[in-house]
């Protein structure tokens, strides 16, 4: 039986001191004192060693005594880069002291003192070495290894990374389809409904089989989306912490994180939206079996709506049993059928054999290897993403009779280590073992970004350096590094929602550990009572704390550790206590440290003696409370990434961040940009800096447009604002940053923006022309641009990838020349005063999203747009006609005072060739219509017959009398009508058994409705503001709307009293608001009828004295009453009951004003479950995002919600 052993890989170590050597020399650090010669000697001694090491790391398994000699290397090798890195820092600080002077001075004591003490400490270093050569001299280690083509493969061919292009897609899932159908139908089918539970699903399966990849792909299924009203996904693993949880529920439901621990205040915020919603939750990874802790949890979610459920995976059955449930959805080893479809979908991705011979002997050795993967799919993938690379059989067989496959699993006494998993990391490049092994510092199933995973790497030197390649592509191999692993299985992605980030599986978790074990070069502390020394001893160079109070773990890392790289905290949330004095001992003592993380602490003040940390790259101090950062963080002169996300009370950055020079990621929350005034001046000495989202142009010298012209890197969106103070926009090189994939070009709108102004109209128009893109940019906003045309670059065709445009104030363009912008998906168009065409000639075939907005000259679009989805036309006084739109979705019209009528041109024929020649296509403009809206167009006189919208919402249109005929209406789901007089349109409203929702708003001259349409599928009726209606009887009585669910009359002052004849018995809801001539609620009969009733809401109805004689309904739930003084009076008063209280005091939950917070016989004041402003799962948008040209989330809505809408 082979026996479990861990490899030390220590090439990269020694490559990185190498590196810092070999910096140093080509600096020409002089030799002052011995320096120089001494780095040299190091340089000499460390390539000799590292000429064996290959050797050294392949025989250590054979030979115990190499392991150590390889530890000792290492650390001496460490040691060595700490010291000629410190060096290097003093010796570049030094230098940029004396550029500042100006003037060169003499050799002062400090510097005769800090390379002397370089030269000291470099000789301990040699000494050690030479220990340490002298030891390799027993083992007859042979160099050169890797040049032996029998020996594994060349180390630079590893070193370079033959990537199968992007990461293999190891997302599908093969044998799982039943599983899945099984689970789905236990999801969605009421036969498992409970009636005051939430039923729980467990999946219960060992590690590797796909528990958490197949509650995923439940997760997103469509079918589960339309279901659940609310979804929910947390990821609970070993320490089930019921307020981390609760925060794990709240956040994903509101996207909003949540910073107290408080679990009453959590439990209050959660029940807000979970009580009496359908919800699906998913707890991914538990390994809670005491049930003491399930329970309160358990009790939160009854209070859901009757179907929620709650989906598990756990690796143990004793997990569903707590939970109640006694049979457990168990998963089974995949068959080997599906293992081997897994494993050729990967390591055959490619498919390019040499000969037929070769395919069938690959197949015959990987069926093998997948037999020895025992039915675990987490296996397949990792052993095949390592396999894929190779087309050698030879290399094939290696693999399938390595002694690795005999390993005991889970013993006892060790970790559980499976067999693919180690194979395949034994067999990456060293680089990329240093690279996995350090994620051991993550806890279990850490969620993180790509992007961070390589700004973590470069932080801690992980990234080689390729031959001949450019320092500033360390992202890019970064990248490469990561998709690698990715592709190996090493790292999974997890996509919930559409959101995608990164895990280790656990038994990838469990490797990284065992790898990254020996001599405690790791070091995860969990408890916060722990003095670490335990774990943490003076060669350890990596740790997290786990842990909420953090000053005790902390002053004991800095008491054992001091050579310490890495001090993380991971927080989950959390935000951790008490940092206390050990933030200043961190600062002086842990001088080697490359990476600090004080994310989530309640750190409010960062102490000066930060500026000791000469060798930080990353630093994070993301959600703390700082106010200020101290000028002493610009001394950090090798520092890359500075985190300030979430730290709100920052306003400016200290005056001397241009001393960042190696800076490359400032991350500040977007709003902190728009809230600091200025930034620091000669921001343009940041040249490796990828994100800088504002620049203001100034008048003075660090401060002027060319102060970018030395920062090629920008990634992502630059805003430059004040361009009125710019001269020559080509200074800042705008055309050589490719990376750039968003600009904003914005002027100050408090400028003379008049015709006259000819100098300024023609200096703008130059200073645009200047300001040419890279041709890689997506996206343009120009504000406030004064010049009478466009540039040339933007009609000329050169910027081929823009998808989305913007204009806003851009006064003085008459006509609007886009050229032939071919990817351009997306148009904005605001405040252009003076526009007055765009010319027919134009090339709209691929916009899909156009948005006009106060362009009162404007007079023509083109005749045709096909591809268009969302138009918004407001404001455009000139404008008579649209164009042909035949799949437009969202149309939304506000204030065009011109249009008249589009009948005549909703039919169109155009040519469906480019030529213009060939076959035409007959186009129905709006029959595709999910969503329209038109306000106040006094001149619309009808709509289109061939018009189909699922909601309809007109306002202020008076000369509208005709909406469309019942053949169309059949996709109509919502109606509001607002503001046309004498009800001339609710005459007009078509029969239709689609029409869910119908909004009557404002409707002058009407005492009555007319007679009702047959409208069998009504849900929801609102008559709001009808300061006319009189009454609800007559002809149009609304007993014909037998499927009303709920009705709601809002400021109808003239109203008096519910019909006679009753309401229809089908309302669940009934709401009566600002209705101050209402005395009665009807005679007998009126509302005891109503069994199906569960809420009536009052409000704000000043006459009202009493309830019908023969009460309410006796289903009725809750009752609110507010601002109804003589009817409050008859319910109490003071604390005598009243005449009326009789036939309210057993309904369950009542709200009377405020007596319900003074009388301890009500009941606890709560939410209605009405009050959702909600139309099925999407919802239904307000005002404000109707006229954005924003869809309402209402197309496929088909279950009942209950929508309260309040007309503006």
């Amino acid at each position: 039986m082979a026996e479990l052993v861990v490899s030390l890989v220590v090439q990269p170590i020694v490559e990185k001191a190498i590196e810092a050597a070999v910096s140093l020399i080509k600096e020409e650090v002089g030799s002052v004192l011995g320096v120089k010669s001494e780095v040299e000697k190091l340089l000499s001694k460390l390539t000799s060693i590292k000429a064996v090491l290959e050797d050294a790391e392949e025989r250590q398994l054979k030979v115990p005594q190499l392991k150590d000699w390889l530890g000792k290397l290492r650390n001496a090798a460490y040691d060595a880069e700490d010291i000629l890195e410190t060096f290097a820092t003093q010796v570049a600080m030094h230098k940029r002291k004396q550029k500042l002077r100006r003037v060169r001075t003499p050799i002062s004591g400090n510097k005769i003192s800090y390379q002397y003490d370089a030269a000291q400490r470099i000789k301990k270093i040699l000494d050690r070495l030479d220990v340490i050569t002298e030891e390799k001299e027993k083992f007859h280690l042979s160099s050169g290894v890797n040049n032996n083509s029998g020996n594994s493969r060349n180390h630079n061919q590893d070193q370079e990374l033959p990537l199968t292009g992007s990461f293999i897609d190891t997302a599908n899932v093969f044998g799982r389809d039943d599983d899945k159908e099984r689970i789905l139908h236990m999801l969605l089918s009421d036969e498992f409904d409970e009636e005051d539970d939430a039923f729980v699903i467990p999946i219960i399966g060992m590690p590797g089989l796909g528990k958490t990849t197949l509650a995923q792909l439940l997760f997103n299924e469509e079918r589960v989306r339309e279901h659940f009203e609310s979804r929910m996904w947390v990821c609970v693993t070993v320490d089930y912490d019921l307020p981390r949880i609760l925060k794990g529920m709240i956040e994903f439901h509101s996207k909003m994180e949540q910073s107290t621990s408080s679990i009453s205040l959590l439990e209050t915020r959660l029940l807000e939206f979970l009580t009496g919603q359908r919800f699906l939750l998913v707890l991914d990874d538990v390994w809670n079996e005491d049930y003491r802790k399930w329970e309160p949890l358990q009790q939160l979610l009854k209070q859901g709506h009757k179907g929620s459920r709650v989906l598990v995976t756990s690796r143990t059955a004793r997990v569903s049993q707590i939970m109640g449930i006694r049979s457990p959805y168990l998963l089974e080893y995949l068959p080997e059928d599906q293992c081997w479809s897994i494993f050729k979908k990967i390591a055959f991705n490619q498919g390019n054999f040499s000969s037929r011979m070769q395919q069938q002997n690959l197949e015959a050795i990987g069926r093998e290897i997948v037999g020895k993967c025992k039915g675990l799919p987490l296996a397949v993938k990792a052993i095949a993403g390592f396999l894929r690379k190779y087309d050698d059989v030879n290399k094939w067989r290696k693999i399938l009779s390595s002694d690795i496959w005999e390993l005991e699993e889970g013993s006892s006494n060790g970790p559980h280590i499976l067999p693919p998993l180690k194979l395949s990391y034994d067999h990456l490049p060293p680089f990329l073992k240093h690279c996995f092994s350090l994620c051991s510092i993550f806890p279990k199933s850490y969620a993180f970004d790509k992007a961070e995973m390589v700004k973590f790497w470069m932080a801690e030197a992980l990234i080689q350096s390729r031959g001949g390649g450019r320092q500033e592509r360390e992202e890019e191999i970064g990248i490469e590094y990561f998709d690698e692993l990715l592709g190996r299985s090493f790292f999974q992605s997890s996509n919930i929602d559409d959101k995608v980030k990164y895990q280790m599986h656990d038994l990838f978790h469990d490797l990284a550990q065992f790898v990254s074990s020996p001599y405690g070069h790791v070091c995860q502390v969990k408890d916060d009572r722990s003095s670490c020394s335990s774990c943490c001893s003076p060669e350890t160079r990596h740790v997290s704390l786990l842990c909420k109070h953090v000053e005790k773990p902390a002053l004991s890392v800095v008491e054992n550790s001091k050579k310490l790289r890495t001090f993380l905290v991971p927080s989950f949330g959390e935000h951790l206590k008490d940092f206390g004095r050990a933030l200043d001992k961190i600062f002086h003592q842990l001088k080697y440290l490359r990476l600090l993380d004080l994310s989530s602490s309640t750190l409010t003040v960062l102490p000066d003696s930060v500026e000791e940390l000469k060798l930080l790259r990353y630093l994070d101090l993301s959600r703390t409370e700082i106010k200020v950062l101290p000028n002493s963080i610009c001394n950090l002169y090798n520092l890359q990434t500075l985190k300030l996300i979430g730290c709100i009370w920052i306003m400016e950055l200290p005056k001397d961040l241009a001393n960042l020079v190696k800076l490359r990621n400032l991350e500040l929350e977007e709003m902190f940009w728009f809230k600091c005034s200025t930034l620091p001046a000669g921001i343009g000495k940041l040249t490796n800096l990828h994100n800088l989202h504002v620049f203001r142009v100034g008048s003075k010298s660090g401060y002027r447009i060319e102060e970018l012209k030395e920062l090629p890197y920008l990634t992502g969106k630059l805003h430059i604002s004040k361009l009125e103070n710019a001269v020559n926009g080509g200074e800042a090189k705008l055309s050589e940053k490719e990376s750039l994939h968003k600009l904003v070009f914005e002027w100050s709108n408090n400028r003379d923006s008049s015709p006259q102004s000819q100098d300024v109209s023609g200096d703008e128009e130059r200073l645009l022309e200047d300001l040419q893109p890279h041709p890689n940019l997506e996206e343009l906003q120009i504000f406030n641009y004064f010049g009478n045309s466009l540039p040339q670059w933007m009609r000329d065709g050169r910027l081929q990838n823009l998808v989305s445009l913007t204009l806003k104030g851009c006064t003085n363009c008459r006509i609007l020349s886009l050229g032939q912008l071919s990817s351009l998906r997306v148009l904005n168009i605001k405040g252009m005063l003076e526009l007055e065409k765009w010319p027919n000639d134009e090339d709209c075939r691929f916009l899909g999203r156009l948005k006009i907005s106060n362009c009162p000259r404007l007079n023509e679009l083109p005749e045709c747009m096909p591809n268009l989805t969302v138009m918004k036309i407001k404001k455009c006084c000139s404008l008579k006609a649209l164009p042909v739109t035949p799949f437009l979705q969202f149309l939304i019209l506000v204030d065009n005072l011109e249009l008249e009528n589009w009948n005549e041109r909703c039919l169109r024929v155009i040519p469906t060739s480019d030529n213009g020649q060939g076959q035409h296509l007959l186009l129905h403009s709006f029959q595709t219509l999910l969503e329209m809206k038109a306000i106040n167009c006094p001149k619309l006189r009808g709509l289109p017959q061939i018009f189909a919208p699922q909601k309809l919402e007109i306002s202020g249109c008076d000369l509208l009398s005709t909406l469309p005929n019942s053949e169309f209406s059949q996709r109509l789901q919502l109606l509001a009508l607002e503001g046309c007089p004498d009800g001339t349109l609710v005459r007009a409203i078509p029969e239709t058994s689609s029409l869910n929702f119908l909004i009557l708003s404002k409707i002058s001259n009407l005492d009555s409705f007319p007679r009702w349409p047959n409208l069998p599928g009504l849900k929801a009726l609102y008559i709001r503001d009808c300061k006319d209606l009189v009454s609800l009887s007559g002809e149009g009585a609304l007993q014909s709307l037998t499927s009303l669910n709920l009705l709601s009359i809002r400021g109808c002052p003239k109203l008096e009293t519910l019909p006679d004849e009753g309401l229809p018995t089908s309302l669940k809801c009934l709401i009566i608001a600002s209705c101050s001539g209402l005395k009665s609620l009807g005679p007998r009969g009126t509302l005891k009828s109503l069994n199906s009733l569960k809420d009536f809401y009052i409000e704000d109805c000043p006459l009202l004295q009493s309830f019908p004689e023969d009460g309410l309904p006796e289903n009725l739930q809750h009752l609110v009453i507010q601002n109804c003084p003589l009817l409050t009076q008859q319910c109490r008063d003071g604390e005598a009951e009243g005449p009326e209280w009789p036939k309210i005091k057993d309904i369950p939950d009542l709200e009377i004003d405020f007596i319900c917070n003074r009388s301890p016989i009500m009941p606890e004041k709560k939410k209605a479950s009405w009050y959702r402003p909600l139309v099925g799962r999407g919802g239904l948008k307000g005002r404000k995002q109707m006229e954005q040209g924003e869809p309402s989330g209402l197309a496929g809505c088909s279950k009942y919600s209950i929508l309260l809408l309040h007309f503006a």
